[in-house]
């Protein structure tokens, strides 16, 4: 294989060092993921933290669960890390220890992630 010239090498580099491709990866200030901002500035705000841990929970009321399913229904305010309204929905949780504590009624603080296969509630706490 021959060696690259001086001009080729120097062209490919600056190409990489360029300031286009030093942008964040999948521009924060996407306007198609408004949740995507959020999540960026959290995720600086402290070194080390994930931007759940940075951004403000939902809050919302428990109406159904079922353990056997890994499914809870909330009546939920706005969810404003993914945009969604006030309404009433089915989530789901991983671990059936997240809903063991809670019951029908409760209110709670929580959050919600979309996955390809649903929503999911990452965080859930009882509300103060």
């Amino acid at each position: 294989m021959k060696p690259l010239a001086y001009g080729t090498a120097s062209l490919l580099l600056a190409g990489a060092l360029s300031p286009a491709w030093a942008q964040a990866p999948a521009d924060a200030h996407d306007s198609h993921h408004p949740g995507a901002a959020a999540a960026a500035q959290g995720a600086q705000g402290n070194p080390g933290s994930t931007p759940a841990d940075q951004s403000e929970l939902s809050e919302g009321e428990i109406t159904r669960w079922d353990l056997r399913t890994l499914k809870v229904t909330l009546r939920h305010g706005e969810i404003r890390n993914l945009g969604m309204p006030p309404m009433t929905m089915v989530f789901r949780v991983n671990d059936a220890s997240m809903l063991a504590p809670f019951q029908p009624g409760d209110k709670v603080r929580f959050r919600v992630e979309r996955r390809t296969t649903g929503y999911f509630i990452t965080r859930i706490e009882a509300a103060r």
